[in-house]
């Protein structure tokens, strides 16, 4: 009987052992989880204040670049319009001074002829002669003056339909700068929305990340709380066990006061005490296999803890990985934004200076002089240089529209070549086994409790 007490008094001490030994690891372990709980908070901090700076980085950069493309773009226009407007000048010098050597030889020519009757005149001609000098030089002079009118006539009808293709083209390059510019508008209300889109996004999985993290917060300040509960239920199970120990005594007590065959009273007492201490014995069993199912219990839940703590530094890894290419998208759109307004305002730059340049066009073909009736050949020659000068000048001026809008034409088609290459869509895609893992994560915490 002393050898079966002994065994019994052994057992409670090796199992309340034990389960101090799993208290205490259990304990290390949440202080291990919650130290590299708070390490990834830190780390996710960390990653976000970093992100932000090298997006504030890189945009001040493509400013820089942007600003520098752009001085020197001028810079290229400028001297190539300058160089063409050379070249056009001296073009211009070269034929006015063909046409004044020209109208010198036929001013020449008449001069002489005018010397030539002036002499026969004074040699002593008779009136005949006079009158039929005068006739011819009159209808020569006729002849002239409806030569030049035919002339400018046609002139002023060259000048009207040139002026009608201007307009024409004006109002269709007007009709096509606003098509251009609702193409611009759209395309722009198109990337605010996917970059509000974007952002929706990754605050939606933000927040569903730090739901998650509030959840295991929860859970492990509930295990500690068990914890607490459990250290309490051990002490309990010492003081029964030193009550325990007290009453292995006395039953040991009993039993040598048993070996005395005088005293019959005391062993019958002894008999009642050993089956007193029988139920005790009983519950004390119970208690053990409850505490032991109770641990075994701690350990399947401490293996479930491992597991998440895993699915979580698993999901930190994806969602590092799911926020490059988001991050590059963003850049990217940025870019575009950026360059698309840029081209807006070109536009409407180009939109201003067009309806400035035919405004100008009506005033100095409102102000321009109606044509004076020509009484001599001096007055005809005037008049056709002045007009030719202001055809060359109003061809000028075309000419410089025209290199204007062929340079503008070639950025644009430099940039949208820029545009394609640089703007290829990235698709961000969920695999399976990552949305599985997710779904898994979500249904994990409210089920541990029913578990428990």
């Amino acid at each position: 009987m002393s050898k079966k007490g002994r065994n019994k008094g052994e057992k409670p001490e090796a199992l309340i052992v034990a389960l101090q030994a799993a208290n205490e690891d259990l304990r290390t372990k949440l202080t291990d989880i919650q130290i590299e709980l708070h390490q990834e908070k830190s780390k996710v901090s960390k990653l976000e204040r970093e992100k932000t700076q090298e997006a504030k980085r890189i945009r001040e950069l493509e400013q820089r670049k942007h600003t520098v493309l752009v001085t020197e773009l001028k810079a290229k226009l400028h001297e190539e319009k300058m160089k063409e407007l050379q070249a056009v000048r001296e073009n211009l010098i070269k034929q006015h001074e063909q046409e004044m050597s020209r109208t010198v030889k036929l001013r020449d020519g008449e001069i002489q002829r005018l010397k030539s009757a002036l002499c026969a005149l004074r040699d002593g001609s008779s009136d005949k002669v006079r009158t039929a000098l005068t006739i011819e030089a009159r209808e020569e002079a006729r002849k002239l003056f409806d030569a030049e009118r035919i002339k400018l006539l046609q002139e002023i009808a060259d000048l009207k339909t040139a002026k009608k293709q201007v307009d024409e083209a004006l109002s269709n390059m007007i009709q096509a700068d606003k098509i251009k510019a609702g193409d611009l508008r759209s395309e722009h209300q198109s990337h605010q929305e996917a970059i509000s889109k974007i952002k929706w996004e990754s605050e939606r999985d933000i927040r569903r990340l730090m739901d998650e993290i509030k959840a295991k917060d929860r859970i492990i300040f509930s295990l500690e709380k068990e914890l607490e509960t459990q250290t309490g239920y051990v002490q309990k199970l010492q003081l029964q066990k030193e009550a325990l120990d007290e009453q292995l005594f006395l039953v040991k007590e009993a039993e040598c006061n048993m070996s005395s065959p005088k005293r019959e009273i005391p062993g019958r007492a002894g008999d009642g005490s050993e089956h007193c201490s029988s139920p005790d014995l009983r519950r004390n069993q119970k208690r053990i296999a409850e505490l032991n199912a109770t641990i075994r219990k701690l350990e399947d839940r401490n293996t479930l803890l491992g597991d998440e703590r895993n699915e979580l530094l698993k999901r930190v890894r994806e969602t590092e990985k799911q926020c490059k290419p988001l991050l590059e998208r963003n850049k990217c759109l940025a870019k575009r934004n950026d360059e698309l307004m840029l081209s807006l305002q070109r536009m409407e730059e180009k939109l201003k200076a067009v309806t400035k340049e035919n405004s100008e066009m009506r005033e100095k073909i409102t102000t321009h002089p109606p044509l004076k009736k020509l009484k001599s050949l001096n007055d005809l020659d005037q008049a056709n240089e002045e007009q030719e000068t202001e055809f060359l000048k109003l061809q000028v001026i075309e000419q410089q529209n025209i290199i204007d809008e062929l340079t503008r034409d070639r950025e644009k088609l430099i940039r949208r070549r820029k545009h394609r290459r640089s703007s290829k869509p990235i698709k961000v895609r969920r695999e399976p086994g990552v949305q599985a893992l997710a779904t898994a994560r979500e249904v994990r915490p409210c089920d541990l409790p029913a578990k428990m």
